[in-house]
This record gives C-alpha cells, structure tokens and sequence, in this order.
C-alpha cells in the first residue's frame, strides 16, 4: 500500500510540474536568467508582439494589429505593419520603433522575468514602447515609473 501511495504522489507531482512548465511556456513566463528570446513571439509561431504594428504605437499612439501583407524579418522575428509606409519606417530605423524588452510585458521585466504582453496595454515615454500584460500592471508599474524603467534596463541586459 505503502509503494501505491509513494507511486501516485510522483505521478501527482508530475503532472503539476508539467502543468506549470506548460503554464509558462504559452505565458511565456521565463526568468531573465535564462535564456529567453530577444522578441516576444508565441510559442509556434516566429510572430513579434502579436502581430501588431510597433510603428503605430509611436506614430498614432493606437494598438493597430499589422498586416501579414506588409511583414518584415528582423532578429529571427516577423513584424507585421498597417501599411508599407510603416514597414519602410521600421526598415528604416528598428531600434526607433521595436518596443523595449522585446516586446515582453515591462513590468515582469523590471521584476527580473520575461511574460508575455497584451498589445492593447501600451505606454509610450520619450518615443519608447512600452507594453504591459494587463491595465492593473501598467498601473503599478507607473507608480515607480523612473524607477522602474532603470531597474527594467539593467535587468535586460
């Protein structure tokens, strides 16, 4: 009975960590210490920040989802924008309109890991994009902004 008990509570344990890792992974839940990718992009797919145009953040200060029409690789991502006039300006200039931490939710960043980011959930601050998992975090992240832009770059490095 003993060995039953013993067996059932591994299998148990098993099954919770993998549920966790699997949790992570869609969430895209990694400690910056390890390694991560430099682009938030979905588990099968190479896709930056969910398909949405980085350079409409900057330029309209709108989440606007791209269009697979005007993609463009860059650092083993594809970019998707509204129109070519935006996909030119990133070509142009990536650094400019990339979002900062690769996309990755800032705050997570500034608390030492990699989450993913809901696009619709954005600040831009000096012409930098930052996005956010959710409205709740954003706001917390806020409330310490200056310090938590200095923690999130020295975390990113």
């Amino acid at each position: 009975m003993k060995r039953k008990t013993i067996k059932i509570i591994g299998i148990t344990l098993a099954i919770l960590l993998g549920l966790v890792f699997t949790f992570a992974k869609v969430k895209r839940i990694t400690p910056l210490s390890w390694s991560h990718n430099e682009v938030n992009q979905p588990l099968f797919s190479d896709t930056a920040i969910n398909g949405y145009d980085p350079v409409a953040y900057i330029v309209s200060n709108q989440a606007m989802e791209g269009n697979e029409k005007y993609s463009y690789h860059w650092k083993d991502a594809t970019w998707h924008f509204t129109s070519e006039e935006n996909k030119s300006l990133f070509k142009d200039n990536p650094d400019k309109y990339a979002p900062q931490y690769g996309g990755f939710c800032a705050f997570a960043v500034s608390k030492g890991f990699t989450a993913n980011s809901n696009p619709d959930v954005f600040e831009v601050l000096d012409e930098k994009l930052y996005l956010f998992d959710s409205e709740d975090v954003k706001q917390e992240w806020k409330i310490n902004v200056q310090e938590n832009l200095e923690i999130g770059k020295t975390n990113w490095k």
